[in-house]
């Protein structure tokens, strides 16, 4: 029979008799609200760190191309909010996918250059120039790939300093 039918209630599972319960009045430990720290897990890096991106590109290429649509203006207040709506949404997504795709290619080299050496900024120059000329690599103009490269590889290495020294 049941435990409801013969006691009128039922009784908890034996895996949880001995277990001690939070009351609501015990915080809970920081460490299990916040993700604390540099060492973060492969997948955590990725989530945060392309959402982060992709939302830092979508605002500033809007910001950017609502400028442009400022300037170039309209003869009448609806032409006007058209152009600048237009500019908006044409900078904004390309920005932001653009900047998530790079993001993207940092965090798989930097993984798998930390995979091989030590955690130090060395592994960020490399995995932001890998970042940059993996993502012009289709282009096949040496000289985009190399801007590409180095300007990622200092963007990359800036923000891991930042990070690690935590200023960021």
């Amino acid at each position: 029979m049941s435990d409801y039918l013969s006691t009128g209630g039922v009784r908890a599972p034996e895996i949880l008799v001995d277990t001690s319960r939070r009351s609501s009045s015990t915080p809970v430990p920081k460490d299990e609200l916040f993700l604390e720290g540099y060492g973060r897990q492969f997948g955590e890096k990725m989530t945060y760190s392309i959402g982060l991106t992709y939302g830092a590109g979508l605002l500033t290429g809007g910001f950017y191309g609502g400028l442009l649509g400022i300037r170039q203006g309209g003869a009448t207040p609806k032409l006007f909010l058209n152009s600048v709506l237009n500019s908006c949404s044409r900078y904004g997504p390309a920005l932001a996918n653009q900047s998530a795709i790079i993001t993207m290619y940092y965090v798989l080299f930097n993984g798998l250059v930390s995979t091989f050496r030590s955690d130090d900024t060395a592994n960020s120059a490399v995995a932001g120039a890998c970042a940059g000329a993996m993502y012009k690599a289709a282009s096949r103009s040496l000289e985009s790939i190399g801007r590409y490269s180095v300007a990622s590889c200092a963007f990359f290495t800036g923000i891991d300093y930042l990070m690690r020294t935590g200023r960021f």
